[in-house]
């Protein structure tokens, strides 16, 4: 499996809010009302990252002998679910930042603020989220990427 990159995640956020950016953008230009984002988009996230950060830190624990009857399976799972959260947090952060700024061009105009503050904190959330999952993920590391080390053995 191999580790997560900030440039990857970095990437991903930057495709989702040109995507967004460009799909609000001409949205707007053909008419459409832009809608507020929920608050509950902003409960889910931040409750995602809490959960990613505490099943990493249950691995962590193991790791460091403090939790020996945790599973290698649930470490395992640990490790999707962080990975997911990150990539699904810059997802989030990308698309609902681009949406954001998007609608913030008429910022004069109150309820287009109204929605890309929701929509740029909506996008917040979404950071939160990618970083608890980073964090997760690096908690989950073992001494060496598998995946890296097989290359490393062909290659020789």
């Amino acid at each position: 499996m191999h580790h997560l990159t900030w440039q990857r995640l970095a990437l991903v956020a930057a495709v989702a809010a040109v995507l967004a950016w460009a799909i609000t953008r001409i949205a707007a230009s053909n008419g459409y009302t832009p809608l507020t984002i929920p608050w509950t988009v902003e409960v889910v996230s931040v409750a995602a990252a809490v959960i990613t950060l505490a099943f990493g830190w249950q691995v962590r624990q193991y790791q460091r002998g403090k939790r020996p009857s945790l599973s290698a399976i649930r470490a395992a799972r640990t490790v999707v679910l962080a990975q997911a959260s990150a990539y699904a947090g810059a997802v989030l952060a990308g698309g609902y930042g681009g949406y954001g700024f998007g609608v913030a061009l008429e910022w004069s105009h109150e309820p287009r603020r109204e929605v890309a503050i929701s929509a740029l904190v909506a996008a917040a959330s979404g950071l939160v989220l990618l970083v608890a999952g980073a964090i997760a993920e690096h908690w989950c590391r073992t001494g060496g990427d598998d995946d890296e080390d097989a290359q490393r053995s062909m290659a020789h």
